[in-house]
């Protein structure tokens, strides 16, 4: 599929089907005590989706908004309660879109921005350049000022100042090297400094107010700092990611996580020195889900794709050890889903895509806990 194509050219898997699957059986009720290192199955949500956002609210609850599940954008949006296990509808999109980035603002509202519109049978892909913000007070979105390009699959952060960071990702030019920067009091977009190497890849704020993003371009074994304006390269990694997801560490550092077919996936990044160090052996062909930190001061990579297909297994990253360890799998096999750690220390896992073993995928609307 056009689709498939790509997000597998972006360091990414995100595929599509029209099969929509995700009948949650024995849901525990709220507030039910969970074995540590286990999954329980939650409410399902009103939509499958895939290529979502979720983002927890400052009330506790998780906006999940958008995704995919038929070849256009979703413009619906929901709202995940953890006292009630439930989702709800809440305000619509002005844009369908998927693959696009959300981040919660100072303000307490969301703001999302960019992605893909549309893929039509023939391949032809839209893409929007268009944000919108999301007010958790009134349910409702409002259109906000459009960034100077189109892009999915970029980088976002919100700086200690309070502007919004979006870097790299792709459009119809190919992968980006330009960034822009969001204010909230005027809804307006700037341009800031271009990346030294196009990459669509996460960001990650670290404590010292720069911004980090590794890999994720045709130079997968750079990473690069954004800091008053302006990108400089940093050491280079250990290993070429051609797409990572990253966790900041309650020690200051960044674990990233990529690539595939690779025994080395995982390395962690020093701020301070400015250094890489690989992470003890994940295994050969890890899945590539999204990096969780835990309350622990562990980090949970739950799920994923991996060669083998969409896997349900998770691991444990022990900063003190280097060592990923096995923990509790999923119920449900998904990749491209979102995690998201909630306010009671569990991580929400929603929507995504299952590989079946016929080598078609299907759209997911289920959702579980991790309890760590």
């Amino acid at each position: 599929m056009i689709f498939q194509n790509i997000f597998r050219f972006a360091g990414r898997t995100l595929v599509l089907a029209a099969l929509t699957i995700g009948v949650v059986v024995g849901m525990p009720s709220a507030g039910r005590a969970a074995t540590s290192g286990t999954w329980t199955n939650t409410g399902t949500m009103n939509a499958a989706r895939v290529g979502h956002t979720a983002t927890l609210l400052a009330n506790g609850q998780v906006l999940v908004a958008g995704g995919e599940n038929s070849g256009a954008g979703l413009t619906s949006a929901e709202l995940y309660n953890p006292a009630t296990g439930k989702w709800t509808s809440t305000g619509s999109m002005a844009t369908g879109r998927y693959a696009h980035t959300a981040v919660l603002l100072s303000t307490g509202q969301v703001l999302v921005a960019g992605g893909i519109v549309s893929t039509n049978i023939h391949g032809v892909v839209t893409y929007t350049a268009a944000a919108e913000l999301y007010n958790p007070s009134t349910g409702k979105w409002s259109v906000t000022g459009s960034m100077a390009a189109p892009r999915f699959a970029h980088g976002i952060a919100l700086l200690q100042s309070g502007q919004v960071l979006v870097a790299g990702g792709y459009n119809a030019n190919g992968i980006l090297t330009s960034s822009e920067l969001y204010e909230a009091s005027t809804g307006a977009w700037t341009s800031t400094g271009s990346l030294n190497f196009a990459r669509s890849t996460h960001a990650t704020l670290l404590e010292s107010g720069q911004v980090l993003m590794a890999g994720g371009g045709l130079n997968s074994n750079t990473a690069e700092l954004y800091s008053n304006g302006a990108w400089t390269l940093t050491s280079t990694m250990k290993f070429g990611h051609p797409g990572t997801s990253a966790a900041l560490l309650s020690n200051g550092d960044v674990v990233v996580f990529g690539g595939h077919l690779a025994s080395y996936s995982g390395e962690f990044y020093d701020p301070v020195a400015g250094t890489w160090t690989a992470t003890h052996n994940i295994g050969v062909n890890p899945p590539s889900g999204p990096l969780t930190m835990l309350a622990t001061g562990k980090v949970l990579l739950a799920g994923g794709e991996s060669g083998y297909g969409t896997d349900a297994l998770c691991r444990l990253y022990d900063a003190s050890s280097l060592s990923w360890l096995l923990t509790g799998s999923m119920h449900q096999a998904r990749a491209v889903h979102t995690a998201t750690l909630l306010q009671n220390g569990q991580v929400l896992a929603a929507g995504g895509e299952m590989k079946t073993s016929n080598g078609t995928f299907s759209v997911l609307s289920s959702a579980e806990l991790y309890t760590p």
